[in-house]
């Protein structure tokens, strides 16, 4: 009997080694010319307490994340904040664990599950909600190269940043009006796809179709001033509290730098993590925010041990945030499961 061989998988392990080739040339280019000794005295005299509130800065997020979605999700469904929470935790978790962001992928079957909704509803809240996270940040990218005098040896990095942002703020642009198409005119869209996919079985182009559908109606658009006001407050909240966590990372080594340094380190972390990279954004991260933190004035064993501090207080948290999420959904889903007593 001829074994088939599965091809499935090699896409995936294409862009994993990838990641970590990418990976390793980041950490490469960030320990490079750096005292090690240096860096390994300085994240022992960390200021724990600093760390701490890193992390806690990090769980509010999570919290805050869960708050707002439920405004996407509610013109589905009402759904549990202790869902919602889980669901963040297990996703970002994920992130870390897994390659290409499959964190969101498994953060909207995670609450599908738990509150019987369609995976692709669930997850058109998802890309709804990344749209407010990515104008929100491009505000403090803004605010940050508005408030920050660059040197003229930093010219450049001014100008990459520049860029960046004009090129993001144009790709959310784009994406937005797509989405909001996509919205109003689904049959249309959806019919157009149905005479593309001709080639297909019905069986395939049907669960296909089926499978946009419902993600469509994830693509909540929120009806009230208030919603609006409601979400774009909870996601300034959501960035303040990753702008604090910049400001405790700094202060956990000795550094005291002007706040508005917090919004320009803060937006290289970002983009630093939207580089593919190793799982864990290994190697991008570091890199990014040693960066940053060297544009103003920081020496490199500084900076490179607050990027390590700043890793490690979201790393390890957050998975252990996720495994707890996770057992209390299946301890949550076996409970309802029980046949009740007579």
């Amino acid at each position: 009997m001829v074994k088939r061989h599965d091809t499935s998988a090699e896409p995936l392990d294409w862009k994993l080694w990838a990641g970590i080739l990418i990976s390793a040339l980041f950490l490469y280019l960030a320990f490079r010319k750096v005292d090690l000794g240096r860096v390994w005295e300085i994240i022992l005299s960390a200021r724990l307490r600093f760390v701490l509130l890193v992390t806690l800065a990090t769980f509010l997020q999570f919290v805050i994340r869960a708050w707002r979605w439920a405004l996407l999700l509610k013109p589905i469904k009402n759904t549990g904040f202790l869902n919602r929470l889980a669901a963040v935790l297990v996703g970002c978790a994920a992130n870390f664990l897994l390659p290409a962001r499959l964190g969101e992928l498994v953060r909207a079957g995670t609450l599908a599950r738990a509150e019987k909704l369609s995976g692709g509803a669930t997850f058109g809240t998802i890309v709804v909600e990344r749209l407010f996270d990515g104008f929100t940040l491009l505000l403090i990218l803004l605010i940050g190269l508005l408030g920050t005098g660059f040197p003229g040896e930093w010219r450049s990095i001014s100008g990459h940043l520049r860029t960046a942002g004009y090129t993001l703020f144009v790709v959310y642009i784009l994406i937005s009006v797509f989405l909001f198409g996509f919205k109003y005119k689904t049959g249309a869209f959806l019919s157009l796809l149905d005479r593309i996919l001709f080639f297909f079985p019905p069986q395939i182009r049907t669960r296909v179709i089926d499978m946009i559908r419902n993600f469509s109606l994830g693509l909540v658009l929120l009806k009230s001033p208030a919603q609006w006001g409601l979400a774009i407050v909870y996601s300034i909240l959501l960035w303040v509290c990753g702008l604090y966590q910049v400001e405790f990372t700094e202060m956990s080594i000795g550094q005291n730098l002007p706040f508005i340094a917090t919004f320009i380190i803060l937006s290289m972390a970002v983009f630093g993590v939207m580089i593919p990279s190793a799982p864990g954004f290994i190697g991008t991260f570091h890199l990014s925010v040693q960066y940053g933190f060297i544009f103003y004035g920081i020496g490199k064993e500084e900076a490179l041990s607050a990027a390590v501090l700043w890793h490690a207080a979201m790393l390890f948290p957050t998975v252990l945030f996720g495994l707890w999420a996770f057992f209390y959904l299946q301890f949550s889903r076996l409970r309802v499961s029980e046949p009740s007593a007579l």
